[in-house]
């Protein structure tokens, strides 16, 4: 009995073995390639700036809430991140009493835009 199912299951295995190794030409194969885009949704924030200089301040740096940004060789210190334009101007009338240059920025993705480009958004 222990004979007949060994020879059973070779011939089995065997046949199954023989069908697989069925080469197909690689010519024959269509690959296709499928590129799919994902769009990032655009980060629109406002920013009261305070300041722009050359050397880095450890006062301004030590602020609360205050965010550096490198650009264009000059280290430039904002002050929060307003979801709308009003909010950053009610900041930017409070911080006029001690940075008489304060102005608002409108930042996409971190990259300063014109407020009127902003306010289109």
């Amino acid at each position: 009995m222990r004979s007949i199912f060994l020879l059973l299951f070779c011939v089995v295995f065997l046949s199954c073995d023989k069908k697989e190794k069925q080469q197909i030409p690689l010519e024959n194969i269509k690959v296709e390639e499928t590129v799919t885009q994902v769009k990032v949704e655009d980060k629109l924030i406002f920013t009261v700036q305070i300041s722009a200089l050359k050397n880095a301040s450890n006062t301004l740096a030590n602020l609360e809430s205050v965010n550096i940004f490198k650009e264009d060789n000059l280290l430039k210190y904002r002050f929060g991140n307003f979801l709308t334009y009003k909010e950053a101007r009610e900041k930017r009338t409070q911080l006029l009493k001690y940075y008489k240059g304060a102005f608002v920025q409108a930042l996409l993705n971190d990259t300063p835009i014109s407020i009127s480009e902003a306010l289109q958004y």
